[in-house]
C-alpha cells in the first residue's frame, strides 16, 4: 500500500468534517466500505475517490436524503439520477417550509390571544392594571372590517352552554385545507331572534374565523357597525348574565339591536381547560334610537 495514495479514518473525518462514528456506521451498512483493512487491526484505510462520495453523501444529507436513496445515487453514479432525487427533495422542503410557515402564524395567532385574555384577566383581578376602561364595562364601539372563513348551519335545540366541538375544530381543518390564512379568533354569530341560543331553540348559527383577505366565496366581510361590547370572563355556561346586564344598558341609554350578536373568543374552551380563564368578547350591533 502506497501511504500517500489512501487517508486514515481519522485523516478522513477531519478532512471531510464528519465524525469517526458516523464514517463507522457507512461502513457497517456497506454504503462507504473502506478499500483496505489492515490485517490483525482495526485500521481504516479510504481512497481519495471514497473520500469524494463522502462529501457528495455528506452534501446530499444536508438536504435531508435519506441513506438509502443516497445508497442508490453513489452506487449509479448518474447525474439524471441525482437531479431527480434533488429535484424531489426541494419539491418536499417547500412544503415543510408552507407548513411550518403556517404553524408560525397560527402559533402567533393563538399566542396574541393567550396574552390578549390574560391582560383582560389582570385588569378584572387587579384594576390598578387598566389602561383604559376595565374589561366588565360596557362600550360602543366601531367594530373594524375584517374577513372572515365562514360555516353557516342550522341547529336544532341548540341551547348556549353546549360547545359544539365539531364544529370548533371543523372551522379550523376547513381554513387549512383551503390554503387559507388565519390571522384571528373564531366569531360565533347567531342569525336567529335575540337570546334564542339560550333557549334550547332551533338555531342559524355561524362559526367563522379571521383570515387574511382572499377570493373566496366561503370569505365575507365582518364588522364595520357600531356595537356595544363587553367581555365575559370565567364561565361559558353564565355568559348570559352578561348579555343582560349589555341589553339593560342598551335599553338605559336609547339604543336598539341592529343585528345579529357576535362572540369573539379571546379565549376559548378549547384553548385551555381552566373556565376562570376562558375570555368571551360580545358584540351587539345596535343603533341610536
Amino acid at each position: 500500500m502506497n501511504r500517500t495514495d489512501y487517508y486514515s479514518i481519522g485523516e478522513v473525518a477531519s478532512t471531510c468534517n464528519i465524525s469517526i462514528r458516523t464514517l463507522r456506521y457507512y461502513d457497517e451498512i456497506s454504503l462507504v466500505v473502506p478499500e483496505i483493512r489492515k490485517e490483525g487491526s482495526k485500521y481504516r484505510y479510504y481512497s481519495k475517490d471514497q473520500m469524494v462520495n463522502i462529501l457528495i453523501i455528506r452534501k446530499l444529507r444536508c438536504l435531508g436524503i435519506g441513506l438509502k436513496e443516497i445508497k442508490e445515487i453513489v452506487s449509479t453514479n448518474n447525474l439524471d439520477v441525482m437531479k431527480g432525487s434533488v429535484t424531489e427533495r426541494l419539491d418536499d422542503i417547500h412544503k415543510e417550509i408552507v407548513e411550518l410557515e403556517r404553524s408560525q402564524r397560527e402559533g402567533e395567532v393563538l399566542l396574541r390571544r393567550l396574552e390578549e385574555g390574560s391582560e383582560i384577566i389582570s385588569m378584572r383581578d387587579d384594576p390598578r392594571l387598566a389602561s383604559g376602561s376595565l374589561p366588565d364595562e360596557i362600550k360602543i364601539e366601531k367594530v373594524p372590517k375584517i374577513h372572515i372563513y365562514y360555516s353557516r348551519k342550522v341547529m336544532k335545540a341548540y341551547h348556549n352552554e353546549e360547545v359544539s366541538l365539531d364544529r370548533w375544530a371543523g372551522i379550523g381543518d376547513e381554513v387549512r385545507e383551503h390554503g387559507l390564512k388565519s390571522s384571528g379568533p373564531i366569531i360565533v354569530t347567531y342569525h336567529t331572534d335575540l337570546l334564542d341560543q339560550f333557549l334550547s331553540k332551533t338555531c342559524d348559527i355561524e362559526f367563522g374565523m379571521q383570515v387574511e383577505e382572499c377570493d373566496s366565496d366561503k370569505v365575507r366581510d365582518f364588522g364595520g357597525f357600531m356595537a356595544v361590547t363587553i367581555f365575559h370572563i370565567g364561565p361559558y355556561n353564565d355568559i348570559i348574565k352578561t348579555y343582560v346586564k349589555a341589553l339593560q344598558w342598551i335599553n338605559q341609554n336609547n339604543y336598539k339591536v341592529s343585528g345579529p350578536v357576535s362572540e369573539e373568543f379571546i379565549i376559548s374552551p378549547v384553548d385551555v381547560k381552566d373556565e376562570n380563564e376562558h375570555v368571551t368578547k360580545i358584540l351587539i350591533p345596535v343603533n341610536k334610537e
